[in-house]
This record gives C-alpha cells, structure tokens and sequence, in this order.
C-alpha cells in the first residue's frame, strides 16, 4: 500500500506521481516473477489510499459557511440559484476556472 496525504496541490501531484510510480514498478516486478518462474501465484497488488479534505478543489466557503474539510464538501447544491445571486456565480466561476481548462483544452 502505498499513501499520498496532504493538501497543498503542488505538493500532492509530487506524491501521487511518486505513488502511481511506485505501483508501476511493484506490478512490473511481480508480473516478471510470475513470467520467470512459471508458477501461478496470487500476488498482492499494490494500492493507493489518497487522504486529502472533503471537498479539497472546491469553494472553501459558500455564504459565511465553510465547505472545504466539511460535512457541506458533499452538498453541491450550496452554490446554487446562479442566475439571481452574482456571489455564488463568482463562486462557481472561480472554482472551474481553478482547473485552468485554457491549458487542458484547445
């Protein structure tokens, strides 16, 4: 097993990395010895446990209330009625925009 916990973004892309990497070779080495030996076996595969905050990429708090690392991470409908309140539009706004979609789409 191998675990990623944290919040800090870049500093969790640096662990996952290190974690899908560590994963990719431990698969490698037991499909290798199953390949040499010739004998069947149940291996162990390896896996991830992420912790991170409730809500971690989200709006960090929705009129006063705070969501991320809450029991409201899980409510989506917080930010809501975004054609009458410009607030929760700048919320919504703010948190897509977070993703960069310029930079992941063209």
């Amino acid at each position: 097993m191998v675990e990623a916990q944290g919040d800090d973004p870049e500093v969790m892309h640096q662990r996952m990395a290190a974690a899908v990497e560590t994963c990719v070779q431990e698969i490698r080495a037991i499909q290798k010895k199953a390949r040499s030996s010739g004998k069947p076996d149940r291996p162990r595969w390896p896996m991830i446990v992420l912790r991170s905050p409730k809500g971690w990429t989200g709006p960090k708090k929705v009129d006063g209330h705070r969501v991320e690392g809450f029991w409201r991470a899980h409510q989506v409908t917080r930010v809501r009625k975004l054609k009458k309140n410009p607030e929760h539009l700048r919320i919504v706004e703010q948190w897509m925009r977070s993703y960069k979609p310029e930079e992941l789409f063209d």
